[in-house]
């Protein structure tokens, strides 16, 4: 079974651009022509609402209960539902499965459960990225995210002062799931909401970007700049593609696509 890259959108803030990025980042890989799984791992269940505006609280909650079997029977794709593109679909989340993760981080071999939900799953060859939103701590669904996924995107806001306090914390937490999960890299820090008309962010985005580069981290050459489209978007339940196909918000997105892709296929074809 041909395995798709799988990357997490993670850090253990809130307010990053998170599920902004996920939603975006993968109506932009669809429309690269990539078909793309979102899996909505944050209980807040955000990417859901943004990519199935059409489906009801009451129904995802129903719908939770009904997937269940498929689940444990280790058929996750059958939950997938399509999006309005065509080419990404997404597992949804509800509240309820906060309940899940509560009593799976009891469980001690839940990270091993959801590591073999995704490698016995045969429908996911039909996806060539699965991307994972996931919420703001580190948790049973981050460290279930990490210890299946290839790489991981870290959104930081160029707006926030305080962004890169705690930020070690995450990205100690990857260095540990790497023990256990080889393959895991960091593909990159994604500055987001950046606004070039006001100088402390372009300071502040110098600053970040100088930080980055003493620890020899990569930041993406793609910076998401802040935009009033973007939050309109959302309260549509809209990707920003959906809104606005040339905002700066999808002109950024769409060069994150493109940026992800040529990182990925480079770093393919040097381990080949």
């Amino acid at each position: 079974m041909d395995m798709p890259v799988i990357i997490t959108i993670g850090n253990h803030k809130g307010g990053v651009g998170k599920t902004t990025s996920t939603v975006n980042l993968s109506d932009a890989l669809g429309r690269e022509g990539y078909n793309v799984l979102v899996i909505d791992a944050d209980p807040q269940g955000n990417s859901t609402s943004i990519l199935l505006p059409d489906i009801e609280l009451r129904e995802r909650f129903s719908l939770v209960k009904a997937l269940a079997a498929p689940i444990r029977e280790g058929r996750m794709t059958s939950m997938a539902c399509q999006t309005l593109n065509p080419r990404v679909d997404v597992v949804p989340n509800t509240i309820q499965c906060m309940v899940w993760e509560r009593s799976a981080s009891t469980t001690a071999d839940s990270v091993l459960g959801f590591q073999r939900l995704i490698r016995n799953d045969k429908g996911l060859d039909k996806y060539q990225y699965v991307l994972i939103d996931t919420p703001p701590n580190i948790g049973t669904m981050v460290h279930n995210a990490l210890m299946i996924s290839d790489y991981v995107i870290v959104p930081i806001p160029t707006s926030d002062q305080f962004a890169l306090d705690g930020l070690a914390t995450f990205l100690k937490l990857i260095q540990t799931i790497r023990t256990q999960n080889e393959k895991l890299k960091l593909l990159g820090i994604l500055l987001t909401k950046f606004d070039n008309r006001a100088d402390v962010y372009v300071k502040n985005r110098e600053k970040m970007i100088q930080f980055f580069n003493t620890k020899k981290i990569f930041v993406f050459d793609t910076t998401i700049r802040f935009s009033v489209d973007i939050d309109k978007a959302h309260i549509k339940r809209k990707t920003i593609f959906g809104f606005d196909m040339d905002s700066p918000g999808a002109i950024d997105y769409r060069n994150l696509a493109r940026e992800v892709v040529t990182i990925v296929r480079n770093a393919a074809q040097i381990q080949r």
